[in-house]
């Protein structure tokens, strides 16, 4: 009687030659968690805050009661896109299936309601206050360090992305700049004492499209796997 041979099939042996060379060279990393994405980009904004803070010095405006409403309807949408758009960008740095989330996408339309109606209020005549025109140099300060402060942001969340791994890179660069635009002029924008609708409408918005479209030029090279 003849004994079935021990040796494994040569189709076998060479599978699990195929496996062990894949597998050989991996070494484990350390898995990559939201909150760690969330905790980067909310110190850069504190850092951002602190640092406009020191060159622009405190407007006590906001608790003494003399902002206008237009200032803090304003600031309360910068605050929720930039929290949308985090949330948005942490988790799309996980390989998923699922749904997305279309909670920036819907915060990016509420704010923009706030530069159309300053727009039109520049048109009706009633915006003629100072630092409202297109021609007022402060008002361009104000968009500039905006930007600067959200240059902060924009790097914490590409060196989170980079340590993801984004599926949709334009996406990702989008929600980058959404981000660093909203969180960046939230954090120079509560020391502007400057609180007019047509102001705050027109340039404490300005930086989020202009940070959008910025990081999505930029950001997909420095992410891309």
């Amino acid at each position: 009687m003849n004994t079935p041979p021990t040796n494994p099939p040569k189709d076998a042996m060479s599978r699990e030659d195929l496996i062990a060379s894949l597998t050989e060279d991996l070494t484990p990393v350390k898995r990559v968690k939201p909150v760690e994405g969330v905790a980067l980009i909310a110190f850069a904004t504190v850092v951002a805050l602190v640092a406009s803070i020191a060159v622009y010095e405190w407007w006590g405006g906001l608790l003494t009661g003399e902002a206008s409403g237009y200032f803090i309807i304003t600031h309360g949408l910068l605050l929720v896109l930039g929290a949308a758009s985090t949330a948005a960008l942490v988790t799309g740095a996980m390989p998923r299936v699922g749904t997305r989330a279309n909670a920036p996408l819907w915060s990016a339309i509420m704010l923009a309601i706030l530069p159309a109606g300053a727009i039109i209020n520049l048109m009706s005549g009633n915006g003629n206050h100072a630092h409202e025109g297109l021609n007022d140099p402060v008002a361009y300060m104000c968009t500039m360090a905006s930007l600067s402060a959200g240059a902060l942001v924009l790097i914490a969340a590409v060196l989170f992305l980079r340590r993801g791994a984004p599926v949709s890179i334009e996406r990702s660069a989008w929600l980058s700049g959404l981000a660093a635009g909203s969180l960046g002029t939230l954090a120079y924008g509560i020391t502007c004492p400057l609180d007019t609708f047509s102001h705050v409408g027109l340039w404490h918005v300005a930086p989020v499209a202009i940070g959008a479209v910025f990081a999505r030029i930029v950001v997909p090279p420095l992410i891309r796997w």
